[in-house]
Protein backbone atom coordinates (compact mmCIF):
# COMPACT_ATOMS: atom_id res chain seq x y z
CA UNK A 1 0.00 0.00 0.00
CA UNK A 2 2.90 2.96 1.14
CA UNK A 3 4.93 1.53 -2.42
CA UNK A 4 1.16 2.43 -4.11
CA UNK A 5 0.66 5.38 -2.49
CA UNK A 6 4.22 6.78 -3.26
CA UNK A 7 4.00 5.64 -6.91
CA UNK A 8 0.59 7.48 -6.83
CA UNK A 9 2.51 10.48 -5.33
CA UNK A 10 5.33 10.38 -7.79
CA UNK A 11 2.39 10.50 -10.83
CA UNK A 12 0.80 13.13 -9.37
CA UNK A 13 3.25 15.47 -9.41
CA UNK A 14 4.73 14.33 -12.64
CA UNK A 15 0.78 14.96 -13.92
CA UNK A 16 1.01 18.36 -12.42
CA UNK A 17 4.24 19.41 -13.42
CA UNK A 18 3.46 19.08 -17.43
CA UNK A 19 0.41 20.85 -16.77
CA UNK A 20 2.29 23.35 -15.79
CA UNK A 21 4.57 23.78 -18.36
CA UNK A 22 2.01 23.29 -21.00
CA UNK A 23 0.62 26.43 -23.05
CA UNK A 24 -2.33 27.82 -22.17
CA UNK A 25 -5.27 27.03 -24.84
CA UNK A 26 -7.28 30.07 -22.51
CA UNK A 27 -7.25 32.73 -25.09
CA UNK A 28 -6.26 36.25 -24.40
CA UNK A 29 -9.04 38.71 -23.31
CA UNK A 30 -10.13 40.85 -26.10
CA UNK A 31 -8.18 44.57 -26.75
CA UNK A 32 -10.31 47.21 -27.83
CA UNK A 33 -10.05 47.81 -31.32
CA UNK A 34 -8.23 51.09 -32.20
CA UNK A 35 -9.66 54.03 -33.10
CA UNK A 36 -8.95 55.58 -36.14
CA UNK A 37 -9.88 58.79 -37.76
CA UNK A 38 -10.16 60.67 -41.07
CA UNK A 39 -9.50 64.39 -41.39
CA UNK A 40 -9.83 66.74 -43.99
CA UNK A 41 -8.84 70.69 -43.21
CA UNK A 42 -8.34 73.91 -44.78
CA UNK A 43 -11.14 76.53 -45.31
CA UNK A 44 -8.78 79.51 -46.42
CA UNK A 45 -10.56 81.67 -48.73
CA UNK A 46 -14.56 82.28 -49.60
CA UNK A 47 -14.75 79.32 -51.74
CA UNK A 48 -12.89 76.55 -50.01
CA UNK A 49 -14.43 77.73 -46.83
CA UNK A 50 -17.84 77.02 -48.21
CA UNK A 51 -16.85 73.50 -49.97
CA UNK A 52 -15.47 72.17 -46.50
CA UNK A 53 -19.00 73.72 -44.60
CA UNK A 54 -20.98 72.15 -47.15
CA UNK A 55 -19.06 68.55 -46.62
CA UNK A 56 -20.12 69.08 -42.50
CA UNK A 57 -22.78 66.32 -42.40
CA UNK A 58 -20.19 63.96 -43.84
CA UNK A 59 -18.11 64.18 -40.34
CA UNK A 60 -19.06 63.11 -37.32
CA UNK A 61 -16.73 66.44 -35.51
CA UNK A 62 -16.02 69.87 -37.30
CA UNK A 63 -13.19 71.83 -34.90
CA UNK A 64 -13.67 75.33 -35.70
CA UNK A 65 -10.49 77.48 -35.51
CA UNK A 66 -10.58 81.31 -34.45
CA UNK A 67 -7.88 83.97 -33.27
CA UNK A 68 -9.26 87.10 -31.18
CA UNK A 69 -9.60 90.46 -33.22
CA UNK A 70 -10.90 93.47 -32.70
CA UNK A 71 -13.45 94.16 -33.76
CA UNK A 72 -14.31 90.39 -34.53
CA UNK A 73 -12.60 87.60 -34.51
CA UNK A 74 -10.70 85.67 -37.41
CA UNK A 75 -10.83 82.12 -38.68
CA UNK A 76 -7.00 81.21 -38.36
CA UNK A 77 -4.60 78.19 -39.50
CA UNK A 78 -1.85 75.97 -38.40
CA UNK A 79 -3.27 75.14 -34.98
CA UNK A 80 -2.29 71.85 -33.90
CA UNK A 81 -5.02 69.56 -32.97
CA UNK A 82 -5.12 66.86 -30.72
CA UNK A 83 -7.84 63.97 -30.10
CA UNK A 84 -8.07 61.88 -27.02
CA UNK A 85 -10.35 58.76 -26.67
CA UNK A 86 -11.85 60.31 -23.05
CA UNK A 87 -11.65 56.32 -22.26
CA UNK A 88 -7.96 55.44 -22.30
CA UNK A 89 -6.39 58.41 -23.48
CA UNK A 90 -5.17 56.87 -26.56
CA UNK A 91 -3.94 59.76 -29.13
CA UNK A 92 -6.66 59.08 -31.87
CA UNK A 93 -5.90 62.20 -33.98
CA UNK A 94 -2.66 64.66 -33.62
CA UNK A 95 -2.49 67.25 -36.56
CA UNK A 96 -1.55 70.79 -38.02
CA UNK A 97 -4.43 72.26 -39.44
CA UNK A 98 -4.42 73.40 -42.73
CA UNK A 99 -7.36 76.13 -42.15
CA UNK A 100 -9.92 77.03 -39.65
CA UNK A 101 -11.74 74.08 -40.05
CA UNK A 102 -10.96 70.03 -39.24
CA UNK A 103 -13.63 68.06 -40.28
CA UNK A 104 -12.95 64.97 -38.22
CA UNK A 105 -14.62 61.40 -38.62
CA UNK A 106 -14.23 59.71 -35.35
CA UNK A 107 -16.82 56.30 -34.05
CA UNK A 108 -19.69 57.14 -31.72
CA UNK A 109 -17.74 58.07 -28.23
CA UNK A 110 -16.46 60.41 -26.12
CA UNK A 111 -13.35 62.90 -26.60
CA UNK A 112 -11.39 64.94 -25.50
CA UNK A 113 -10.11 68.14 -28.22
CA UNK A 114 -6.81 69.68 -27.28
CA UNK A 115 -5.97 72.69 -29.81
CA UNK A 116 -2.28 75.00 -29.59
CA UNK A 117 -1.47 77.66 -32.00
CA UNK A 118 1.69 79.62 -31.65
CA UNK A 119 2.82 77.85 -28.61
CA UNK A 120 -0.04 78.67 -26.88
CA UNK A 121 -2.70 75.93 -25.73
CA UNK A 122 -6.00 76.19 -25.25
CA UNK A 123 -8.11 74.13 -22.49
CA UNK A 124 -9.27 70.82 -24.21
CA UNK A 125 -13.05 70.31 -24.71
CA UNK A 126 -14.69 67.39 -24.33
CA UNK A 127 -17.05 66.34 -27.19
CA UNK A 128 -19.61 63.61 -27.18
CA UNK A 129 -19.91 61.84 -31.11
CA UNK A 130 -22.91 59.69 -31.46
CA UNK A 131 -23.93 57.32 -34.15
CA UNK A 132 -25.65 59.33 -37.21
CA UNK A 133 -24.62 62.39 -34.92
CA UNK A 134 -22.35 65.44 -35.36
CA UNK A 135 -20.65 67.47 -33.01
CA UNK A 136 -18.91 70.84 -33.09
CA UNK A 137 -16.27 72.47 -30.86
CA UNK A 138 -14.73 76.14 -31.29
CA UNK A 139 -11.52 77.20 -29.92
CA UNK A 140 -10.99 80.87 -30.14
CA UNK A 141 -6.96 82.05 -29.83
CA UNK A 142 -6.30 84.85 -27.58
CA UNK A 143 -4.97 87.71 -30.36
CA UNK A 144 -0.89 87.22 -31.43
CA UNK A 145 1.42 89.48 -30.73
CA UNK A 146 4.46 89.26 -32.34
Amino acid sequence: MKAWMRNSGATFAAVLAAAVTLPSKASPLPQEPPVHASYVSGGIGEGEAQRLQAQERDYSLTVELLEHATPRDQYTADANVKITDARDGRTVLDAKADGPFMLVQLPAGNYRVAASLHGRSMPEHRVQVTDGGHAKTTFVFPAHVD
